[in-house]
């Protein structure tokens, strides 16, 4: 059991849930028509969930869903879903990295899929330590180098390529230089020889850069952007069809549960066809097939002609919580050996 390149075949991967729209509606100031307009979102995208799942199920891959185990509501606020789980744990080679959240609302988050990882035999596991210290101010203004004195850190802020390693050189609120050290000190305990080449982005690289096979990517930044690693790899530049991210999109944008944001995000279900919805968030099968969030015909028929099949899955809902099909998911075992892919 191991993981060593993104594009490995993926053999068993865990999903993220989300709890009953009728069970969050009363901690919000939402009522009749934002109501239905709010239940329509997250039961479609429960069913979206659902489907990912039977696709990945067709693909002889072994699932499991994460669990809700903490309350709906902390007693100040709504807590997050265990939704993105690919922002939990990360695997390299026969190691576990657990990772930590930041917030009050969000920090027991991470222990959702503890009754997965536990079924594993895992070489040794990485904790990375919250010493009880969360954030519980406006995360609008949320600094994790300034607000948080303790290390944190988002695998998806990271890329495996056998011995190599691609991370964004800033990071935004998804981790601080302490918790990128034990990070990076936990790769070379893994392997040795693991090199680290950075990606002069911001944040999570899985919405920025998708490694389709050796020697082929996806990616929206522009080459300057790219580590030297990459200069040999074939680039297929991309934009998103549509830029539907919450947070680009409304003064509103850290409260998901507003009238405002549920009237908005139901008006774009109902409005965006199939045909207009595309992510770069997408999740590697093998190296000749990509589950993809939407569907991009252009870049489908460039991909097929090389001989990849792309697979588009519907996440239009899901993407309420800023979730494609790589963050929904996350991969406990790929088979595959240690390779370099330079």
């Amino acid at each position: 059991m191991s993981i060593w390149a993104e594009f490995n075949p993926l053999t068993s991967c865990v999903i993220g849930t989300l709890p009953e729209a009728h069970d969050i509606i009363p901690h919000t100031k939402l009522t009749n028509r934002h109501t239905n307009y709010f239940t329509e979102i997250v039961n479609t995208a429960k069913q979206e969930l659902d489907d990912l799942e039977k696709t990945l199920k067709s693909f002889n891959v072994k699932t499991h869903r994460s669990k809700q185990h903490y309350p709906i509501h902390n007693g100040k606020t709504i807590t997050t879903p265990p939704l993105a789980v690919r922002d939990i744990f990360n695997v390299y080679g026969n190691s576990l990295f657990k990772g930590n959240f930041a917030c009050e609302w969000n920090k027991e988050v991470p222990r959702s899929c503890d009754h997965v990882l536990e079924q594993y035999e895992f070489h040794d596991v990485k904790l990375l330590p919250t010493e009880d210290v969360f954030f519980n101010g406006d995360f609008g203004n949320f600094d994790p180098e300034i607000d948080l004195h303790r290390p944190m850190f988002h695998p998806p802020m990271s890329l495996r390529i056998g011995n190599d390693i691609v991370i964004a050189k800033r990071f935004g609120r998804e981790g601080n230089q302490k918790g990128k050290d034990q990070y990076e000190q936990w790769l070379k305990s893994v392997n040795p020889n693991v090199r680290m080449h950075l990606v002069d982005t911001e944040g999570h690289l899985d919405s920025q850069i998708f490694l389709v096979r050796p020697g082929l990517m996806l990616t929206c930044l522009q080459p300057r952007q790219l580590p030297a690693f990459f200069d040999k790899w074939e680039k297929i530049q991309v934009e998103s069809v549509t830029s539907q991210l919450l947070h680009k999109k409304n003064v509103h944008r850290h409260k998901k549960f507003h009238p405002v944001i549920a009237q908005w995000f139901y008006n774009f279900l109902e409005t965006c066809t199939e045909e207009t919805y595309f992510d770069l968030n997408s999740l590697s099968i093998n190296e000749d097939t990509v589950l993809f969030t939407g569907t991009h015909p252009a870049l489908f028929r460039k991909l097929e002609k090389k001989g990849i099949s792309c697979v588009p899955i519907s996440m239009k809902a899901t993407t309420f919580w800023d979730t494609g099909v790589h963050c929904a998911t996350n991969d406990i075992e790929r088979s595959g050996k240690l390779e370099n892919y330079a």
